[in-house]
């Protein structure tokens, strides 16, 4: 599959639909055996508790463990205009930040969400948004304006026409690969936008990694498009990658 994997999407911690704890360790051995280099991660305490716990144990994490690339979580909904600690993720090391709106029970059209990408766009680190809902892709058109790289994690074929026709009209928006398992599902991102436009994920250990690996491997697209995917793109969006 190439010399270098770059995996743009998953976590360790205590996760509700997962029946055990996700550990880092369960995430390295899945790294290693799918021959993954390097991965953004975070801690799922920063997603469903404390955003400023959740980026600790991902410092933390990250700091042991070099091949793990430290992604920050914030939250909308307990944002109060303090630009500080926003303005201090880069310098803490953090390469890009993700937002879940569906999880934390917050309309992409918000304006905390708002303040929080105008205060991001000064750092100009990329940002991650899980989509869950047909009409979100198209509400973030309309509301962040020109924020710089916007990667979408989690559409599915449900959501992909929606998804690529943003992606059209936006040069700088991006999609991981987790959820496009579904036959012809990658080709057809790269027939109509470029494999420019996407970025290997799997949502390790929640999701399969190797599922992920063997959806892009049987993707029907060249081995160039398939590195550009695996691990280039992340190069290209992610500092120091």
């Amino acid at each position: 599959m190439g010399d270098s994997i770059v995996d743009v999407n998953t976590l360790f911690g205590p996760l509700p639909a997962a029946s055990v704890d996700l550990t880092v360790e369960v995430l390295l051995d899945l790294m290693a055996a799918g021959g993954v280099n390097s991965a953004c991660t975070l801690s799922t305490l920063g997603l469903l508790l404390d955003p400023n716990v959740g980026n600790a144990a991902t410092r933390a994490a990250c700091s042991e463990y070099p091949q793990l690339i430290p992604t920050a979580t914030l939250n909308p909904t307990s944002f109060f205009g303090d630009a500080g600690p926003v303005q201090r993720l880069q310098n803490d090391g953090f390469r890009l930040v993700r937002f879940f709106p569906a999880v934390q029970e917050w309309p992409i059209v918000y304006q905390p969400f708002g303040s929080l990408l105008e205060i991001l766009a000064e750092s100009n680190l990329p940002i991650m948004i899980n989509v869950a809902q047909p009409g979100q892709i198209t509400a973030l058109e309309s509301f962040v304006g020109s924020y710089p790289i916007i990667v979408f994690s989690g559409v599915d074929p449900a959501l992909l026409p929606e998804a690529i026709a943003a992606l059209r009209k936006k040069s700088g928006w991006m999609m991981e690969t987790s959820r496009l398992t579904a036959i012809g599902s990658i080709k057809q991102v790269v027939n109509s936008v470029g494999p420019e436009r996407l970025l290997f994920g799997t949502g390790a250990p929640a999701q399969s990694l190797s599922g992920a690996l063997a959806a892009l491997q049987h993707a029907g697209i060249t081995d160039e498009q398939r590195q550009l995917i695996l691990s280039e793109n992340a190069g290209r969006i992610l500092p120091g990658v």
